[in-house]
């Protein structure tokens, strides 16, 4: 997975994202409130994995719920990974940060919660999905939860209607017909997707249970799930 960010796309970021995902920041924050309910009364240190933290928006979301949720931030583009340093700098001290893959990141402990927000979907192959996964569950103490969202697909004639819906949102929301267009049209060949179903399989094989999920938009879903 290399998605070869460029200054101009990071500095752009925080402004477009929302202008092509329908509910953006819904997703953040209802995955804080989630959160909260297992850390806003912590009394202890927790430690949470971020992985794909680049841009910042988990951190600037997640790391208001309590000064003692430290964060492991983690990217494989530096210039992301800047720019969330900047959004982040006044939660500084609940935070570390990787310049690094998560595929070749050395865990040195296991955490309490992972999320991996808009991530997924660009890892190719099967195969590769469940690698990725299965060293999430390996990093998690037992009982920790994982919020996980990723684009995904669905049998025609519903993914049609929803790409047709995905790309209206996105020209009413200012972006560039081109770019709309484009999106609609190699959805399924410029991402890597799984269907609901193989998605959930692959969690489950993996070492996740009482999976839940807890928002859509168009053909883009976010689930928690435990760490068996």
């Amino acid at each position: 997975m290399d998605l070869h960010w460029t200054d101009k796309s990071v500095i752009t970021y925080d402004q477009t994202i929302s202008n092509k995902i329908a509910g953006y920041a819904l997703l953040y924050d209802l995955t804080s409130y989630l959160l909260a309910v297992d850390f806003q009364q912590a009394t202890v240190r927790k430690d949470m994995l971020v992985i794909g933290a680049g841009g910042g928006q988990e951190l600037i979301t997640f790391a208001p719920i309590n000064p003692l949720l430290h964060f492991t931030a983690i990217d494989s583009s530096e210039t992301m990974l800047k720019r969330a340093q900047q959004r982040a700098m006044e939660y500084q001290n609940q935070i570390d940060y990787a310049i690094e893959s998560w595929q070749d990141y050395r865990i040195t402990t296991t955490y309490d919660a992972a999320s991996c927000l808009l991530v997924l979907h660009f890892i190719e192959g099967y195969e590769e999905k469940r690698q990725f996964l299965k060293k999430v569950a390996d990093s998690l103490e037992s009982g920790a939860k994982f919020y996980v969202a990723t684009m995904y697909k669905e049998d025609e004639p519903s993914m049609s209607n929803q790409l047709a819906a995905w790309k209206g949102y996105m020209l009413h929301h200012h972006i560039s017909e081109g770019h709309a267009t484009q999106f609609e049209q190699t959805f399924d060949g410029h991402y890597h997707l799984l269907k609901e179903q193989e998605l959930l399989a692959l969690l489950t094989s993996c070492g996740f249970t009482s999976i839940s999920r807890y928002f859509n938009s168009f053909l883009l879903a976010g689930y928690i799930c435990m760490k068996q």
